[in-house]
C-alpha cells in the first residue's frame, strides 16, 4: 500500500455526455471536436515558407474546425446518435462514468485514497479533478491515462489539458505520467484472463481484437523522421525509435504478446472500429472483417476491445448491438462482446501495484 499522503492520482478517460439528451450531446460534441488534437485539420506537414507560416496554418485550421463543428456536426449529429446513447444508458448513468467510478473506488483501497477522476471532455473534468487533488495537499501527482496504447488524440491531448490547468492554477506538483502500458505484464495478464475466462470467447469460432480506429495521417504525425511510417514494409512490427509512440505499432505489438499468452484455440484477427468521415483510416475495418467472416461460413464471433479499459458507447452499442445486428443479417448467429476490464478486482489491484512500482522507479532516479 502506498503510504505517502502527499501522493495524488488523476484517473483520466475520454468522457461522456451528462445525460442522453440532445442539449447534453451538443455540449459534449462541441467540446470534443473543438479539441485541435481530435479534429486536427489541416495536418499535412508543409515546408515553412516564412516566419508566419505556422501561425497562418494554425489560424486556417481553427477556422475550418469551427465550421465543421458548429455548422455541420453539432446541429445535425446529435439527432442521429441520440438513440445509441439511450440504448446503453443505465439507471446509474453513463456506463463509461459508472465503470470509471467503480474502478476508482476500488483503487482507493490500495492507495492512500487521494484519487480523482478527470474526463478530457465533459464531467467530472480534468480541471475539477486537479483542483480537488490540490486542495487535498497533493505534492506528487500521478497522471493515469486509462488508454493502454498511446495516441496524440487521447493521452497526448489529455496531458496537454493537464498542463494548461496546472499553469492556470499556478500549481507545480511533481508529475509522474502513466501514458501507456500496452506491453506491461500486469495489463496483459488482466486482459488475457478477461478473454480466456469469458463465456463469449469459449463459445465462439473466431476471435476479433477490435481497436478504436485512427486516421492514417495521425500515425504519420507520430513519426518524427517522416521516413518510417507507411514507408517501410511492416513498419508497425519493427522496433525503432520512429514508432515508439505510434498507436498502431502499440496495437500490433500488444496482440503479438497477447497471442503468446493466450495461445488461442480459435483463429483471431486484429481490426479497427469507429471510423468517421471520408479519409483513410487504419485497416482492416471491423465491418469489412465481419462481412468476410460471414461469407466464409463463420457463425459465432467473440470481440475483445483492447483500446477500452471500461465499457462505453463504442463497446456496448457499436460492437454488441450494431456489429452484431449486421453479422446476423449476413447469416451469422451471434457476435458477442467480451466485457472490458472495468472494475475487475485483480485488474485494479495489479494496477495499484504498478503505480507503486513507478513511484519507486521515480524515487531511485532522483535519489
Amino acid at each position: 500500500m502506498l503510504e505517502d499522503k502527499k501522493n495524488g492520482y488523476l484517473i483520466i478517460n475520454t468522457g461522456t455526455p451528462d445525460e442522453p439528451t440532445i442539449p447534453a450531446l451538443k455540449r459534449y460534441l462541441k467540446e470534443f471536436l473543438s479539441d485541435p488534437d481530435m479534429l486536427d485539420y489541416p495536418s499535412k506537414r508543409l515546408p515553412e515558407r516564412s516566419k508566419n507560416f505556422d501561425k497562418l496554418r494554425d489560424a486556417a485550421a481553427t477556422v475550418l474546425r469551427w465550421m465543421i463543428v458548429n455548422l455541420i456536426v453539432v446541429p445535425f449529429r446529435p439527432k442521429k446518435i441520440i438513440e445509441k446513447y439511450k440504448s446503453i444508458w443505465t439507471e446509474e448513468g453513463s456506463p463509461l462514468l459508472v465503470n470509471t467510478v467503480k474502478f476508482v473506488e476500488k483503487l482507493k483501497k490500495y492507495t492512500n485514497g487521494n484519487v480523482e477522476i478527470g474526463m478530457r471532455y465533459g464531467n467530472p473534468s480534468i480541471e475539477n479533478g486537479i483542483k480537488k487533488l490540490r486542495q487535498n495537499g497533493t505534492e506528487k501527482l500521478f497522471l493515469v491515462s486509462m488508454f493502454p496504447q498511446y495516441a496524440e488524440a487521447t493521452s497526448g491531448s489529455s496531458f496537454r489539458e493537464v498542463e494548461r490547468v496546472l499553469e492556470k492554477e499556478n500549481y507545480n506538483p511533481d508529475i509522474i505520467k502513466i501514458d501507456h502500458y500496452f506491453d506491461e505484464y500486469f495489463y496483459l495478464k488482466s486482459f488475457v484472463d478477461s478473454v480466456k475466462n469469458s463465456k463469449e470467447y469459449q463459445e465462439s469460432e473466431y476471435l476479433l481484437f477490435s481497436f478504436h480506429g485512427l486516421p492514417v495521417r495521425q500515425l504519420r504525425k507520430a513519426d518524427p523522421s517522416e521516413s518510417h511510417c507507411q514507408k517501410v514494409e511492416n513498419c508497425c512490427e519493427k522496433v525503432t525509435e520512429y514508432n515508439e509512440l505510434c498507436y498502431k505499432a502499440h496495437s500490433v505489438k500488444q496482440i503479438m504478446k497477447v497471442s503468446e499468452m493466450l495461445n488461442p484455440d480459435i483463429p483471431f484477427k486484429v481490426c479497427y472500429q469507429s471510423t468517421f468521415g471520408p479519409e483513410q483510416w487504419i485497416q482492416p475495418n471491423i465491418v469489412d472483417v465481419v462481412e468476410d467472416l460471414a461469407k466464409k461460413g463463420i457463425k459465432k464471433i467473440s470481440v475483445a476491445c483492447p483500446s477500452f479499459t471500461a465499457d462505453c458507447l463504442e463497446t456496448l452499442e457499436e460492437i454488441a448491438e450494431e456489429n452484431n445486428e449486421d453479422f446476423e443479417k449476413l447469416g451469422g448467429e451471434s457476435l458477442k462482446l467480451i466485457p472490458s476490464l472495468n472494475d475487475d478486482e485483480e485488474w485494479v489491484r495489479t494496477f495499484a501495484e504498478y503505480l507503486f512500482e513507478r513511484e519507486e522507479e521515480q524515487a531511485k532516479v532522483h535519489s
